[in-house]
């Protein structure tokens, strides 16, 4: 039975590892010729040696954990397919075999690749993302387009604005919200700054302010200023809105849910975005053990069209699994859906499906394949 466990292991983990590096030189390639213009930029002075030892070890990193449980849900596809083809499914279990203890070595592999997931997404590849963060700041987002972004600057300060262009250090309809901590144990805004156009040193904290409209809390007392021009110094270089940007993925648990609770004190709009990151980190682990019961539940069988079915199939699975989590998503974020049900319903949904394809492949019954199955709940009402 060993001999059983090691054969498919060794298939399942090395069908694996082969589609990640062919996904992952892909994505490497298209990546390289959409940043060759940012790369071979004279003023960057960028060597080959730092592009491949600075960046790509880092975007392989938080790519390969994004996508990692779709290219286990593919390689189990694969692979049965081909022993379902080659007749070795049916070898195996004519010789008293059950399907139960044929798909022990599969969820042996998910468990071990669910664990490294895991503790990947929780604290190795945030420590990656700022590495990979922090190069794309420095190298190729110095003359990006940054629009709609939410920054915490520091306890006391929290930035908004609409666009910024780092090429000319210019911010756009610009919000500056100052904050404080009172005696009664609570955050307060004490300032509220609304600037139409905001023009920044490269170096220093100096700011010029066009169309300033500064309204001042104090208690119950508010003054109003309209100005049309302020020189002045803000808590934040023009570097700062960059740099922040995409922070959250940079943040390890931890740091994430300490960051969270801050937030919470000072009534910010981002906690929707905060905790559906959170609770990403460990609803998309656990979907690895989903996909693999759809995979091998779908797969184990001979098919006349051969693997070319079990592949289509899987694409479809995917793109409906990543549409049901988009959707899911923004039912939190625009209609106040729980962030931890926008994460958890799609693996639930999938759930119930994989188990009914599995204890009917157990049985050798149909349906082989979730379409099906889905179709035939509707022809059933």
């Amino acid at each position: 039975m060993k001999k059983l466990d090691a054969y498919i292991a060794k298939k399942f983990l090395g069908t694996f590892v082969f589609m990640i590096m062919v996904v992952m030189s892909i994505a490497i390639v298209i990546d390289i010729s959409e940043r060759l213009r940012d790369f071979t930029k004279p003023e960057l002075d960028l060597s080959v040696w730092q592009i491949a030892t600075e960046y790509y070890p880092y975007f392989f990193i938080h790519y390969v954990n994004l996508f990692s449980s779709l290219i286990i849900f593919l390689a189990v596809l694969y692979f049965t397919s081909l022993m379902a083809q080659r007749s070795e499914v049916v070898a195996i279990l004519s010789n008293g075999i059950s399907f139960n203890r044929f798909a022990r070595p599969y969820l042996m592999v998910s468990t071990f690749l669910l664990l490294i997931a895991l503790i990947s997404n929780h604290y190795l590849v945030p420590h990656a993302n700022k590495k990979r963060i922090l190069f794309e700041n420095t190298y190729i987002w110095t003359t990006s387009h940054l629009e709609n972004t939410n920054l915490m600057i520091n306890d006391s300060t929290i930035v908004h604005y609409n666009s910024y262009i780092p090429s000319k250090n210019t911010v756009n309809r610009l919000w500056v919200e100052t904050w404080k901590y009172t005696d009664k144990g609570v955050f307060t805004m004490v300032q509220d700054m609304q600037v139409h156009t905001a023009i920044g040193d490269s170096i220093s904290n100096q700011w010029k302010l066009h169309k300033v409209f500064i309204r001042t809390i104090n208690d119950s007392l508010e003054t109003i200023k309209e100005i049309a021009i302020i020189d002045t110094v803000m808590p934040f270089t023009c570097k700062d809105l960059g740099t922040i940007n995409n922070a959250l993925e940079a943040m390890t648990t931890t740091e994430l849910i300490a960051y969270r609770d801050r937030q919470k004190a000072k009534g910010a709009n981002n906690i929707t975005q905060i905790e559906i990151i959170l609770y990403e980190r460990t609803a998309l682990p656990f979907a690895t053990y989903i996909l693999t019961l759809i995979a091998l539940a779908v797969s184990s069988r001979k098919s006349r069209e051969g693997v070319g079915k079990s592949l289509a199939i899987g694409l479809m699975t995917s793109f409906i699994y990543i549409f049901t989590m988009k959707m899911t998503t923004v039912a939190s974020t625009n209609i106040g859906l729980a962030p931890y049900l926008a994460v958890w319903v799609p693996n639930l949904f999938f759930l119930i499906i994989a188990v009914i394809l599995y204890v009917n492949r157990m049985n050798n019954e149909e349906p082989t394949s979730p379409f099906r199955f889905i179709t035939q709940l509707f022809n059933r009402r």
